[in-house]
């Protein structure tokens, strides 16, 4: 079972994202995951799918790109994904920029965590329309791919048209996609990409998300963060429905902590869990 770090609610200190990332690595984690939004205005009626209520505008909301950089170029092994990118409120070809780039830096060690988006007037607050993320974000996953595996590439759909355009340099690791979202339309696309990532689903419910996403060829993976406290008999039965690793809040999100706390606790967790 792979263990990473969640870095939902932090602060941008650059010493606290060297520390950290060194210790997550010297301490075996197999990576560090990351939240993602840009403005989040102050009322609004959007409630978060996991929390059931509005989100909290006062909660520190780090730029996953370029805290991954950072923590990239301090580390070798440490891996890196965004859980997840909202790619609603973004247009493809700067995430495909973005990613690849990423990809590039860290040798490979980053992948595209992406899901349509739950925060409705956040994504009206940055020019696009929410009642169309769905089938924008469907069109996007595809402009991507297709960006990063042709040099020059076309498209032609209901909101993106385009002929001959480049992004360049390709990486010469295309990113993994895992797809976010708790719906039956997320799981679906999953089958499609190269897995599923979530929140807290209890088993039986991860178990049908494994078979839907599992129902195409290739590898896919599933990742999520536990609905209940680690046992031994608990990791079994995540292994048992096809979870290939875990996204660990070590320390509460959003509550500041102080570095030498978080190392405390990452120390702590690896000593128990990770072999």
């Amino acid at each position: 079972m792979e263990h990473w770090v969640s870095w939902f609610h932090e602060q941008t200190d650059g010493k606290e994202v060297s520390v950290v990332s060194q210790a997550a690595e010297s301490l075996g984690f197999t990576g560090v995951a990351f939240s993602d939004h840009v403005a989040i205005p102050k009322n609004h009626e959007s409630l978060h799918p996991e929390l059931r209520k509005p989100y909290d505008y006062s909660l520190p909301m780090i730029d996953p790109f370029t805290v991954a950089a950072s923590m990239g170029a301090v580390t070798s092994k440490l891996r890196f994904m965004t859980y997840a990118l909202v790619g609603s409120m973004r247009d493809p070809f700067s995430i495909a920029r973005q990613a690849g780039s990423l990809a590039g830096l860290t040798n490979g060690r980053f992948a595209l965590g992406i899901t349509p988006g739950w925060l409705r007037e956040e994504i009206e607050l940055l020019g696009h329309d929410p009642k169309t993320r769905g089938k924008r974000f469907d069109e996007a996953l595809q402009v991507i791919k297709g960006l990063w595996e042709h040099e020059l590439f076309s498209f032609r759909g209901e909101h993106y048209q385009f002929e001959e355009v480049a992004v360049c340099p390709r990486p010469l690791v295309t990113p993994k996609i895992f797809i976010g979202g708790n719906s039956p339309k997320s799981f679906a696309r999953a089958r499609h990409y190269d897995g599923w990532i979530g929140m807290t689903l209890q088993l039986e419910e991860v178990s049908e998300v494994s078979r839907i996403v599992r129902s195409t060829p290739g590898q896919k993976s599933i990742y999520l963060i536990p609905s209940q406290p680690l046992n031994t008999e608990y990791l079994s039965q995540l292994e048992a429905v096809g979870v290939d690793g875990l996204v660990h809040m070590i320390w509460f999100p959003g509550v500041p902590t102080a570095v030498d706390e978080k190392c405390q606790l990452m120390e702590s967790f690896a000593r128990e869990w990770i072999s």
